[in-house]
Protein backbone atom coordinates (compact mmCIF):
# COMPACT_ATOMS: atom_id res chain seq x y z
CA UNK A 1 0.00 0.00 0.00
CA UNK A 2 1.30 3.47 -0.49
CA UNK A 3 0.44 6.49 0.66
CA UNK A 4 -1.86 8.10 -1.86
CA UNK A 5 -4.70 10.66 -1.09
CA UNK A 6 -7.04 7.62 -2.89
CA UNK A 7 -5.31 4.92 -0.97
CA UNK A 8 -6.34 6.71 2.53
CA UNK A 9 -9.90 7.87 1.16
CA UNK A 10 -11.17 4.68 1.36
CA UNK A 11 -10.51 4.74 4.98
CA UNK A 12 -12.70 8.04 5.66
CA UNK A 13 -15.84 6.36 6.60
CA UNK A 14 -14.72 3.98 9.38
CA UNK A 15 -12.47 6.77 10.61
CA UNK A 16 -15.58 9.52 10.26
CA UNK A 17 -17.43 6.85 12.54
CA UNK A 18 -14.53 6.30 14.68
CA UNK A 19 -14.55 10.18 15.74
CA UNK A 20 -18.29 10.45 16.00
CA UNK A 21 -18.02 7.72 18.69
CA UNK A 22 -14.98 8.75 20.25
CA UNK A 23 -16.03 12.54 20.41
CA UNK A 24 -17.23 13.31 24.17
CA UNK A 25 -20.57 15.31 24.23
CA UNK A 26 -19.60 18.34 25.88
CA UNK A 27 -17.38 19.42 22.92
CA UNK A 28 -19.49 18.02 19.82
CA UNK A 29 -20.59 22.01 18.85
CA UNK A 30 -17.15 23.14 18.90
CA UNK A 31 -15.43 20.47 17.19
CA UNK A 32 -16.42 18.90 13.61
CA UNK A 33 -15.76 15.09 13.48
CA UNK A 34 -15.36 15.53 9.81
CA UNK A 35 -12.46 18.30 10.80
CA UNK A 36 -10.59 15.93 12.57
CA UNK A 37 -10.44 12.81 9.95
CA UNK A 38 -8.97 15.33 7.39
CA UNK A 39 -6.49 16.48 9.84
CA UNK A 40 -5.64 13.04 10.39
CA UNK A 41 -5.53 11.95 6.90
CA UNK A 42 -3.07 15.21 5.64
CA UNK A 43 -0.67 14.34 8.47
CA UNK A 44 -0.72 10.32 7.46
CA UNK A 45 -0.11 11.50 3.92
CA UNK A 46 3.17 13.97 5.17
CA UNK A 47 5.11 10.65 6.45
CA UNK A 48 4.41 8.21 4.04
CA UNK A 49 7.26 5.75 5.29
CA UNK A 50 4.61 5.04 7.88
CA UNK A 51 2.11 2.94 5.74
CA UNK A 52 3.76 1.97 2.56
CA UNK A 53 3.81 -1.81 2.26
CA UNK A 54 1.39 -2.15 5.48
CA UNK A 55 -1.56 -4.20 5.24
CA UNK A 56 -4.43 -2.24 5.15
CA UNK A 57 -5.98 -3.47 9.04
CA UNK A 58 -2.34 -2.07 10.09
CA UNK A 59 -2.80 0.91 8.13
CA UNK A 60 -6.29 1.35 9.88
CA UNK A 61 -5.19 0.93 12.82
CA UNK A 62 -2.00 3.26 12.78
CA UNK A 63 -5.08 5.89 11.33
CA UNK A 64 -6.91 5.32 14.14
CA UNK A 65 -4.78 5.85 16.60
CA UNK A 66 -3.60 9.23 15.16
CA UNK A 67 -7.00 10.28 15.04
CA UNK A 68 -7.60 9.26 18.73
CA UNK A 69 -4.08 11.61 19.43
CA UNK A 70 -5.50 14.38 17.17
CA UNK A 71 -9.15 14.19 18.89
CA UNK A 72 -7.36 14.07 22.56
CA UNK A 73 -5.41 17.18 21.14
CA UNK A 74 -8.41 19.56 20.01
CA UNK A 75 -9.99 18.46 23.07
CA UNK A 76 -7.70 19.77 25.40
CA UNK A 77 -8.28 23.04 23.89
CA UNK A 78 -11.49 23.42 24.98
CA UNK A 79 -10.43 21.89 28.63
CA UNK A 80 -10.31 25.48 30.53
CA UNK A 81 -13.74 25.98 29.92
CA UNK A 82 -15.44 23.38 31.53
CA UNK A 83 -12.57 22.07 33.71
CA UNK A 84 -13.21 17.94 33.03
CA UNK A 85 -10.98 15.54 32.93
CA UNK A 86 -9.61 14.31 29.64
CA UNK A 87 -7.60 11.33 29.71
CA UNK A 88 -7.36 8.88 26.94
CA UNK A 89 -9.81 6.46 28.94
CA UNK A 90 -12.28 9.09 29.43
CA UNK A 91 -12.41 9.64 25.81
CA UNK A 92 -12.50 6.47 24.46
CA UNK A 93 -15.49 5.45 27.04
CA UNK A 94 -18.11 7.40 24.42
CA UNK A 95 -17.08 4.34 22.11
CA UNK A 96 -18.07 1.66 24.36
CA UNK A 97 -21.44 1.52 23.19
CA UNK A 98 -20.07 0.06 19.45
CA UNK A 99 -18.75 -2.70 21.64
CA UNK A 100 -21.38 -4.83 21.45
CA UNK A 101 -21.02 -5.29 17.41
CA UNK A 102 -17.80 -4.45 16.67
CA UNK A 103 -15.16 -5.34 19.74
CA UNK A 104 -14.18 -8.59 21.76
CA UNK A 105 -11.12 -9.12 23.75
CA UNK A 106 -9.29 -10.32 20.58
CA UNK A 107 -5.15 -10.46 20.47
CA UNK A 108 -4.08 -12.20 18.18
CA UNK A 109 -3.59 -10.30 14.50
CA UNK A 110 -5.87 -11.88 12.42
CA UNK A 111 -8.75 -11.13 15.07
CA UNK A 112 -7.81 -7.33 15.06
CA UNK A 113 -8.03 -7.42 11.59
CA UNK A 114 -11.28 -8.71 11.43
CA UNK A 115 -12.52 -6.36 14.21
CA UNK A 116 -10.58 -3.56 11.63
CA UNK A 117 -12.97 -5.00 8.40
CA UNK A 118 -16.10 -5.25 10.62
CA UNK A 119 -15.64 -2.03 11.94
CA UNK A 120 -15.04 -0.40 8.14
CA UNK A 121 -18.05 -2.39 7.16
CA UNK A 122 -20.21 -0.80 9.63
CA UNK A 123 -18.96 2.71 8.87
CA UNK A 124 -19.56 2.00 4.96
CA UNK A 125 -23.31 0.92 5.46
CA UNK A 126 -23.76 3.27 7.89
CA UNK A 127 -22.72 6.23 5.15
CA UNK A 128 -25.03 4.55 2.63
CA UNK A 129 -27.72 5.53 4.87
CA UNK A 130 -30.41 8.36 4.01
CA UNK A 131 -28.83 11.16 6.10
CA UNK A 132 -31.43 11.45 8.53
CA UNK A 133 -31.53 7.24 9.13
CA UNK A 134 -28.13 7.94 9.78
CA UNK A 135 -28.34 10.83 12.33
CA UNK A 136 -30.69 8.46 14.35
CA UNK A 137 -28.70 6.21 13.87
CA UNK A 138 -25.35 7.85 15.13
CA UNK A 139 -27.80 9.72 18.16
CA UNK A 140 -29.69 6.45 19.23
CA UNK A 141 -26.71 4.23 19.14
CA UNK A 142 -23.69 5.70 19.38
CA UNK A 143 -24.42 8.47 21.27
CA UNK A 144 -26.92 6.51 23.56
CA UNK A 145 -29.59 8.65 23.11
CA UNK A 146 -32.97 8.05 23.62
CA UNK A 147 -35.70 7.78 21.00
CA UNK A 148 -37.26 11.01 22.93
CA UNK A 149 -34.35 12.61 23.17
CA UNK A 150 -33.73 12.00 19.50
CA UNK A 151 -37.37 13.29 18.42
CA UNK A 152 -37.05 16.58 20.66
CA UNK A 153 -33.70 17.59 18.53
CA UNK A 154 -34.94 16.27 15.69
CA UNK A 155 -37.99 18.16 15.49
CA UNK A 156 -39.60 14.88 14.72
CA UNK A 157 -42.77 12.77 16.55
CA UNK A 158 -41.19 9.70 18.79
CA UNK A 159 -43.21 7.79 16.01
CA UNK A 160 -41.40 8.97 13.14
CA UNK A 161 -37.96 8.41 14.79
CA UNK A 162 -38.83 4.90 16.10
CA UNK A 163 -40.12 3.62 12.10
CA UNK A 164 -36.79 5.81 11.24
CA UNK A 165 -34.64 3.73 13.52
CA UNK A 166 -36.40 0.62 12.22
CA UNK A 167 -35.92 1.23 8.55
CA UNK A 168 -32.37 2.12 9.21
CA UNK A 169 -31.70 -1.32 11.54
CA UNK A 170 -33.13 -3.42 9.25
CA UNK A 171 -30.63 -1.96 6.28
CA UNK A 172 -27.97 -2.04 8.18
CA UNK A 173 -28.67 -5.87 9.07
CA UNK A 174 -29.15 -6.99 5.23
CA UNK A 175 -26.08 -5.12 4.21
CA UNK A 176 -23.77 -6.38 7.38
CA UNK A 177 -24.91 -10.18 7.33
CA UNK A 178 -24.46 -10.40 3.44
CA UNK A 179 -22.07 -13.45 2.84
CA UNK A 180 -20.10 -11.17 0.46
CA UNK A 181 -19.93 -8.33 2.56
Amino acid sequence: MTASPLDLIRFQPALLLWATCQLPEWVRGKLDPADLVQQTLLEALKTPDKLTGRPDHEVLAYLRRALTNNLIDATRKFAHDRGGDLSPEVIAQSSVRMADWIAANHTSPSEGADRNERFTRLATALSELPDSQRIAVEMRYLMGMKVNEIARQLGKSEGAVSVMLFRAVTALRGVLTEPDA
